[in-house]
């Protein structure tokens, strides 16, 4: 295929990869407040969690964010936290009445001094403080 004859080929009626993962994750940010799901979520048949696991892995490995990247972080802010991924699952997934949930709170509250300021202000706004 040459610069000439790529004009004759029709446009892909399905969008770039990007685009149908963008759209999923804004769907999935829409339904749920947060661009978390755990890593097997499938959302409308596409590997959502698998894909933002990929995209958190090509995160760290860039010194700036990609476009795919800086959009995401439109959708949601903490898409890819300077933390442990597993905490912010956490913090999306608690409910107050768990035994297992109100034992993370409370270990939380313990942790207080070594968590981000970040992390700090998130369970400041969800209404926890330290102990």
């Amino acid at each position: 295929m040459t610069a000439q004859t790529a004009s004759h080929w029709p446009p892909s009626p399905r969008p770039r990869p990007h685009t149908e993962a963008l759209q999923h994750a804004r769907a999935w940010a829409a339904g749920h407040g947060h661009l978390c799901p755990p890593i097997k979520t499938v959302h409308n048949g596409f590997p959502l969690g698998q894909w933002l696991d990929s995209q958190r892995h090509l995160a760290k490995k860039r010194s700036s964010p990609s476009p795919t990247q800086q959009t995401l972080a439109t959708i949601a802010p903490w898409w890819n936290p300077p933390w442990d991924i597993l905490w912010q699952r956490a913090y999306y997934h608690t409910h107050p009445r768990r035994p297992t949930t109100r034992q993370w709170l409370q270990r939380q509250r313990r942790t207080w001094p070594l968590l981000h300021p970040h992390q700090q202000h998130l369970l400041t706004t969800a209404g926890l403080t330290s102990i």
